[in-house]
C-alpha cells in the first residue's frame, strides 16, 4: 500500500532548529521525498528551505556519493531511496489530538483509537481506555492486524483505493467480514462493499466483532483528501434496544471530533505525501 510523509513548511522550522545539522539533513531527505521521481534543482531546495547552497551542496554530494539520490547533467537530483513514516503526524498535531481524544473518552465514556496504515496492516497508533470497561481492548498501542477483515476501519481506508488496485495488490478473493463468523468474501462482494463505502466519511458495525468490540470511525485526511490515519470509538458490543439511536449518537460524536481534527490539520499544515 502507499506509504506516507509529512512535510512542514520551512517556515515552521525554528530558527535553533535550522542550524541543527541533523535537522538540516532530514529537511533535504524530507524535500526530495516529497518530490518522488521528479528531478529537482538544488538551487530551489535551497530556496524553499532557507538553506544556503554549500549547505545543500554538501548534503547533497554525500547523498549522491553513498548512492541514495542520481545527478543529473544540469544538476537536478533524483531520489533513490524510500522515507517514511508509520505515524505520518508532526508533534503539534499529535499533541492536539492526544487531547481530543482524552476529552472524547472523558465526555462520553468510550474508548477511542487512533489507528495508522503501515504497508498492508492497521496499525494501533494510541488509544484511550476506560479502566472499568466491561471489554478488555485486544488492540493495543503498537497492535496490528491485516487489512482483509472488512470492518469499518479496513472499508473506510480501502474503499478510497480504486479496486483494480486493490486487486493488484490483495488477493481479491481474500476478504471476509468483521462479523462473528468471519465470512469469507467473494471479490465481486467485497468490491461491492468497498464501492459502497466509497463515498462515506463514517463506518461502524453494530454487531461488533468476533471478540466482542464494537467500533464507530471516521477517516481523516488532510486538506488535499489525502489520508493521515483513522479515528475510533469502541466499546463491547452488548445487545442495543434502539441501534438507530445509538448510530445517530455516536455518529454526531464522531462528527464532533471530526471537525475539530480538521481544524488542526489546517492549523499545523498537515500535509500527507502519498508514494505508491
Amino acid at each position: 500500500m502507499s506509504q506516507q510523509i509529512n512535510i512542514n513548511p520551512a517556515d515552521e522550522i525554528s530558527t535553533t532548529e535550522n542550524t541543527n545539522p541533523t535537522v538540516r539533513f532530514l529537511m533535504v531527505m524530507e524535500y526530495l521525498m516529497a518530490h518522488g521521481e521528479k528531478p529537482v534543482r538544488q538551487v530551489d531546495i535551497a530556496r524553499d528551505l532557507n538553506l544556503s547552497t554549500a549547505t545543500v551542496n554538501r548534503m547533497v554530494t554525500t547523498l549522491s556519493n553513498r548512492g541514495y539520490l542520481f545527478r543529473t547533467s544540469d544538476k537536478r537530483c533524483v531520489v533513490n531511496f524510500r522515507l517514511t513514516r508509520n505515524v505520518p503526524m508532526p508533534e503539534q498535531y499529535l499533541k492536539t489530538l492526544d487531547e481530543i481524544m482524552q476529552r472524547t473518552t472523558n465526555k462520553y465514556r468510550v474508548s477511542a483509537e487512533v489507528v495508522v496504515v503501515s504497508g498492508f496492516d492497521l496499525l494501533w497508533h494510541s488509544k484511550t481506555e476506560l479502566p472499568d470497561a466491561s471489554v478488555k481492548l485486544r488492540a493495543h498501542v503498537g497492535f496490528r492486524r491485516n487489512l482483509y477483515e472488512l470492518d469499518a476501519l479496513s472499508r473506510l481506508y480501502l474503499s478510497r483505493s480504486d479496486w483494480d488496485a486493490i486487486s493488484y495488490k490483495f488477493n481479491p478473493n481474500g476478504f471476509f467480514r468483521a462479523g462473528v463468523d468471519r465470512a469469507s468474501l467473494t471479490a465481486n462482494e467485497a468490491k461491492d462493499i468497498l464501492n459502497t463505502t466509497a463515498n462515506d466519511s463514517f463506518a461502524y458495525d453494530m454487531e461488533g466483532n468476533h471478540v466482542g468490540v464494537r467500533r464507530f470511525a471516521t477517516i481523516i485526511e488532510d486538506e488535499n483528501g489525502n489520508f493521515l490515519h483513522l479515528f475510533s470509538i469502541a466499546e463491547a458490543a452488548i445487545p442495543v434496544r434502539d441501534k438507530e439511536e445509538k448510530a445517530k449518537t455516536y455518529l454526531s460524536m464522531l462528527a464532533e471530533v471530526k471537525q475539530q481534527l480538521q481544524e488542526a490539520i489546517k492549523k499545523h499544515k498537515v500535509i500527507a505525501i502519498n508514494f505508491e
